[in-house]
């Protein structure tokens, strides 16, 4: 049986929405959200905390089974990479390195342990993929966007093969696109290692619906989940 952890960041400094991961969210922090979607996986075995926040455990409620990792300052700015602090995780549990790495993070207060199963399922049928990314179908489509050019603008899409402007076409006839979603990223530990980046070289889509894709991210998010849960 492959080692399956989950990783779950709770960077202190977030600019838009203040201590955000422990802000209350019908008054449980929102951290907690996460850390019972990891604890009701049936496949992750072990969870880490990474945290620059000073005495974590007083702030929320945390199991003696999720292990609470800090990490350095100089690694918890606001420009900070995420493989910073996982290679500082992996470092911090030695010998104990995990197959999978199931990236949480708290921002996602709906995503189902359900969705993180079938997901994990899913990348461990396909042994050629170096990780998996949950994304969504865009509302946005770029090909209807536009780049400032001096004093005029241009369409970001372009043409197709027939020479045909995007922006003047029906949603319906436009290229599929979808947008990644911050709820869910699985990581091959091999993979990350041996390429340096998160999401290596072959990407496994996770496709996922509202709920499963929500992220709290701006104030007004915090107002939209409360509704979600009434």
């Amino acid at each position: 049986m492959p080692k399956i952890y989950a990783f779950i960041p709770a960077r202190s400094g977030s600019e838009r929405v203040k201590n955000k991961n422990i802000k209350l969210l019908n008054g449980k922090p929102l951290i907690e959200y996460t850390i019972d979607q990891a604890k009701s996986s049936q496949l992750i075995t072990k969870t880490f905390i990474s945290t620059d926040y000073k005495n974590l455990n007083s702030k929320i409620d945390i199991n003696e089974d999720i292990k609470v990792i800090n990490r350095p300052k100089n690694i918890s700015k606001n420009t900070s990479l995420d493989i910073d602090w996982i290679l500082h995780l992996l470092k911090k549990i030695k010998d104990d390195k995990p197959d999978l790495i199931v990236l949480l993070r708290p921002t996602s207060p709906f995503r189902s342990s359900k969705f993180i199963d079938i997901s994990i399922k899913k990348l461990l049928t396909k042994n050629d993929y170096d990780s998996a990314r949950a994304v969504r179908i865009v509302k946005e489509h770029p090909d209807k966007m536009w780049l400032k050019d001096g004093e005029k603008i241009i369409p970001l899409g372009g043409f197709n093969k027939k020479g045909e402007d995007f922006h003047s076409m029906q949603y319906k006839s436009l290229r599929k696109v979808y947008v990644q979603t911050s709820s869910l990223e699985i990581l091959r530990t091999k993979s990350l290692i041996k390429n340096g980046t998160l999401s290596g070289k072959k990407v496994l889509p996770l496709f996922s619906d509202y709920l499963n894709s929500f992220s709290i991210d701006y104030e007004e998010d915090f107002e939209t989940a409360k509704k979600i849960l009434k």
